[in-house]
């Protein structure tokens, strides 16, 4: 990256950087996949998948308290019947299933959204953490004439609030990758 792409935007005092998953692919994605600039530059291009999500960067973390990245996609693998993608001490696993992101008013389908939740440890001690990730992807329809464009998503990375607390079936600390569900 250039210097001019280094610099970051700061927002002034009182402002908060809350783009919806709408504007986070239409006004964002978009123009970073065809390499346009993205203005205001306030979204880094950080490799999520290096390290632990507690390590990564501030990102756009003054903004309630989510963090923003560019990163280029990684698709998951296939474990124990569950879809993931390594990441430093861990693995981020698939939740849910993939939504999809539509532009307002006439419903042209644009991107698509997939959860993951971080998960420590990849051998016989694994335990689930509070920590989830929205990855958004372009969908081919995206681009005019199916061109190729830069395999670029933008991922927003933060916290849940209380989830240990709840409990789940599927959290554990210890448990083998034998009797990983």
């Amino acid at each position: 990256m250039d210097g001019a792409n280094n610099r970051r935007f700061m927002l002034p005092i009182g402002y908060r950087f809350c783009p919806n998953d709408e504007d986070l692919v239409n006004c964002y994605l978009t123009k970073k996949a065809f390499g346009e600039p993205v203005y205001p530059n306030i979204i880094p291009d950080v490799d999520v998948f290096q390290n632990h999500p507690s390590t990564l960067p501030e990102g756009g973390r003054l903004f309630l308290e989510k963090r923003f990245f560019f990163c280029v996609t990684r698709r998951p693998v296939l474990v124990n019947m569950h879809e993931q993608i390594a990441a430093g001490p861990g693995y981020w696993r698939t939740k849910g299933k993939t939504k999809e992101i539509a532009i307002s008013g006439n419903n042209q389908l644009i991107g698509i959204k997939n959860m993951f939740v971080f998960w420590e440890g990849r051998d016989a001690i694994q335990t689930k953490t509070n920590w989830v990730m929205h990855e958004f992807r372009l969908t081919h329809r995206t681009t005019p004439n199916q061109l190729q464009v830069a395999d670029w998503a933008v991922y927003r990375v933060f916290q849940e609030k209380n989830k240990r607390a709840e409990g789940s079936d599927e959290e554990s600390s210890g448990r083998n990758n034998a009797d990983t569900p």
